[in-house]
């Protein structure tokens, strides 16, 4: 397909096609689940003397259900569970693996805690679900690592897509929350981007053709917002932004609860679920579950404001409960439901403002939930457009873009870590952006590691002729002149004097201090760190340092085509851009990033390449690439032009992707 369409990229979007239809099958079969539970557990009837028995009984054996599947998925799988999109975090970051087996234990339990009452939702466990899958399907196909990990990407965005009918969310959510922290600025590369907006749009449409057309949440009486009523919102966002950590920290503050209760791991969820049924008993059933019939109500305006006061705070003790004693599941859907209920009080106070004009609760509704969900992921951008999303109604636009990121914003200021970072920092993960980890690494060198001894330096009193002699036979550009203590007094800019002789400017009387340029020369110490040395190469346009000791006596040299060297080898080879060409007719063999557009790739020599010459290709003049390696086995031949190729042979070439695109149309 990469030689019909001349794009290598062509096979990586087509799997993320298929990483998408099986991602939105998973997410189906998730959903599917999910309603068998819902229907496999008793629900409560308050006709019926037995109603406090289910209510307090059903949550704690889904939650008995749920602790013993834990500990089976200790015993039986090495990684354990999957502990939702913390987990799809650390896989991307490489410090995880996900599995085939370790994702259906999180659809099972999922579908086991919610279906008796537990207080969360299915779409955390539809994104790990479907990162797997995609982390599974790019093993298989032998993907190298950087391209695994597009298709776990890809497996996230298309099982958030199907599980709430949202494509657009589901690219955003992993463009903004999963890949944030790891890919960084790459994200805008087609063969990143390109393949997440495939398989979300696979994903939907897998779903489609399972359940059929459908919107998550109908509203009733959105209309526009006025202008009017900004302060009224701006008050919403302020309340989501600073309510949005206290159940960040409620969560962590459960979970370290029952991490210290002297009971059997197995046990907790029950624990868990028996609060979660006393509180659903006591006030509201619909405390029990993940919500979705709460926030209906809200968006068609039938719910109480002073049951919604309550059940912001109740909601955030239930689903407090539930994460932290074990059960399985994620806060997409307890999100919305506080910000649901978090519209449907402000507007209450903003009818004793506006009167008749107010807006309806669920306008006021539908913002919240956006405003909480926001602050919540702080990931702004996935708010908006899951609301828009979920409801259909875009009237409201403005003040749900204005809420959400104001809310975002004040709950960073607030407390800067998510609860997938708190997660992640608890569990003993360090994860950094990009850019942090390529100056980390240099940081972590240091200039002795990278120093060459300083034989034989030019001393300040060397005649014009020692100082040509030493230019010629170092092959640098830059000499340093030291005194009778070896202190280095300055450097010799090896083009400038050439410029000189070449004038005739410079007598045979000059010595080497004459020659010094005016400004002082850029000096390290052994203790430097890299990341020091490369900015006092930026500073200056020496091709090499001199490192001194403390008293400035001449120690050793920094090159910089070493410090290069070295970036390349521990910060470039970790970031490649793969590309996978086929040379010659055979199959794609695997390439290497070298940095500044340069790619190291090894090609299989085919049928029509076999019995020819290097001479007669003419590879260097033709498509621009070097070939610097010839295998032929296990043995490696001298690179001779003029020697036949046989089939199989492997050839090393570097060159810029397209030239090395270009090698397979040379006949």
């Amino acid at each position: 397909m990469a030689t019909i369409v001349r794009d290598d990229h062509v096979y990586l979007i087509a799997l993320a096609a298929i990483v998408g239809v099986v991602a939105g099958s998973a997410a189906a079969l998730l959903l599917a689940w999910i309603d068998y539970s819902n229907a496999l557990f008793p629900k409560a009837d308050a006709a019926n003397w037995w109603w406090w028995l289910v209510v307090l009984g059903v949550p704690v054996l889904g939650g008995l259900l749920v602790g013993l599947l834990r500990r089976a998925a200790g015993a039986w799988l090495s990684g354990g569970v999957l502990e939702g999109v913390p987990t799809v975090i650390l896989a991307v970051a490489g410090q995880r693996r996900l599995s085939g087996r370790e994702a259906g234990v999180l659809g099972i339990g999922t579908g086991l805690t919610i279906g008796s009452g537990g207080s969360v939702g299915h779409e955390g466990p539809s994104v790990t679900i479907g990162a797997a899958v995609g982390s599974v399907l790019g093993r298989f196909f032998g993907l190298r690592e950087r391209r695994q990990v597009v298709m776990t990407g890809a497996g996230s965005a298309a099982g958030l897509a199907a599980a709430f009918n949202a494509p657009l969310s589901g690219v955003i959510f992993t463009v903004e929350v999963i890949f944030r922290r790891s890919i960084g600025g790459d994200v805008g590369t087609m063969s990143v981007f390109t393949p997440l907006v495939v398989a979300a749009v696979a994903g939907t449409f897998t779903s489609h053709a399972i359940f059929g057309a459908r919107q998550e949440f109908d509203m009733l009486g959105g209309g526009v917002a006025s202008v009017a009523e900004l302060p009224a919102y701006l008050v919403l966002a302020v309340i989501a932004g600073a309510v949005s950590p206290v159940m960040s920290r409620a969560v962590l503050a459960v979970k370290s609860g029952f991490d210290r209760i002297q009971l059997p791991a197995w046990s907790k969820p029950a624990i868990g679920g028996l609060g979660v049924g006393i509180l659903g008993g006591l006030v509201f059933t619909d405390l029990l579950g993940s919500g979705r019939h709460t926030v209906t109500l809200a968006l068609h305006n039938d719910l109480n404001w002073q049951l919604a006061g309550v059940l912001i705070a109740l909601k955030i003790v239930a689903t407090s409960l539930t994460l932290g004693s074990g059960g399985m599941g994620g806060f997409f859907m307890p999100s919305l439901f506080i910000g649901a209920c978090m519209g449907t009080v402000v507007q209450a106070g903003a009818s004793l403002a506006y009167g008749d004009a107010v807006g309806a609760v669920g306008s006021y509704a539908m913002v919240g939930m956006g405003a909480y969900l926001g602050a919540t992921l702080r990931a702004p951008v996935t708010s908006i457009v899951m609301v828009f999303e979920l409801t259909n109604e875009y009237g409201l636009i403005l003040p749900v873009m204005t809420a959400s990121i104001l809310a975002s914003f004040i709950a960073s200021r607030i407390q800067p870590k998510t609860l997938y970072d708190l997660k992640l920092a608890k569990a003993g993960a360090e994860l950094r952006p990009p850019r942090e980890l390529e100056v980390e690494i240099m940081r972590q060198g240091k200039v002795s590691d990278l120093m060459i001894p300083a034989a034989d330096p030019v001393r300040d009193d060397a005649t014009l002729q020692r100082v040509k002699d030493a230019a010629f036979s170092r092959g640098l550009k830059t000499l340093h002149v030291v005194d009778s203590e070896a202190r280095v007094v300055g450097y010799i800019d090896v083009q400038r004097l050439a410029e000189r002789l070449l004038k005739s400017d410079a007598s045979t009387e000059l010595t080497a201090r004459d020659l010094v340029e005016p400004e002082p020369p850029d000096l390290l110490y052994e203790s430097d760190t890299l990341a020091g040395a490369m900015v006092a190469f930026a500073r200056g346009d020496q091709d090499v340092l001199a490192v001194v000791t403390a008293d400035n006596k001449l120690h050793g040299y920094l090159r910089h085509r070493d410090l290069l060297a070295y970036y390349n080898d521990q910060v470039l080879a970790t970031r490649q851009e793969a590309i996978q060409i086929a040379g010659g007719g055979q199959s794609p063999d695997q390439e290497v990033g070298l940095g500044e557009g340069m790619i190291l790739d090894r090609v299989v020599v085919g049928r029509r390449w076999a019995g020819r010459t290097l001479a007669e290709l003419a590879l260097r003049r033709r498509a621009a690439v070097l070939v610097f390696e010839w295998r032929r086995g296990d043995a490696v031949r001298p690179v001779d032009p003029n020697q036949p190729l046989r089939e199989s042979d492997v050839l090393a070439m570097v060159g810029t992707r397209e030239s090395l695109l270009k090698v397979r149309w040379l006949d």
